[in-house]
């Protein structure tokens, strides 16, 4: 009966090799992990980073016809105007953090960029300080916009034209 013998070694050798649960499993994780790791990551907003502006704050006239406020007519715009800087930082949540200086004083910039549009606050530590607002929208170069501001107790009040552009590299 050595047929047996030779049958049972002949099943044993056809079947297929047994592989380790665990080798198989941690290589369909390389397989699967292998097109994650060679995607991209997602683009940077158009926004995101580091920003630099420039503007040059003048007096900026209100005219009521009847009543107002006399110390309007009176401020002939030489104080608080004349040139000014921002830094500016912009998160990938479109929230803007920074600072400006010049005319106007030393000035903290919070905001946000929603679309192709951003709004952001000036606000000064000082009491008597100057507060406002830049209203900017995206261009081709960076960003254009205009900046409203006034001393805190509103009988000063400025305007200007703001460019903000990338930092050069």
């Amino acid at each position: 009966m050595r047929v047996a013998p030779l049958l049972l070694l002949a099943v044993a050798c056809q079947q297929a090799p047994k592989t380790d649960p665990a080798a198989g499993s941690a290589q369909a994780r390389a397989t699967a992990a292998a097109p994650a790791a060679s995607a991209q990551a997602p683009a940077k907003a158009w926004f995101e980073g580091a920003w630099l502006g420039v503007f040059q704050a003048e007096l900026r006239r209100i005219e009521l016809p009847i009543g107002g406020v006399k110390e309007w007519k009176l401020d002939d715009g030489k104080p608080a105007s004349g040139p000014g800087k921002l830094s500016l930082q912009a998160a990938p949540d479109g929230s803007v953090t920074g600072s400006a200086s010049g005319a106007l004083g030393e000035l903290s910039v919070a905001g946000h960029v929603d679309g192709d549009r951003a709004a952001l606050t000036l606000s000064s530590a000082r009491s008597d300080g100057f507060h406002g607002l830049i209203l900017a929208v995206q261009t081709p170069e960076g960003m254009q916009g205009t900046l409203s501001a006034s001393s805190a107790d509103s009988l000063q009040v400025r305007q200007a034209a703001v460019s903000l552009t990338r930092p050069a590299l």
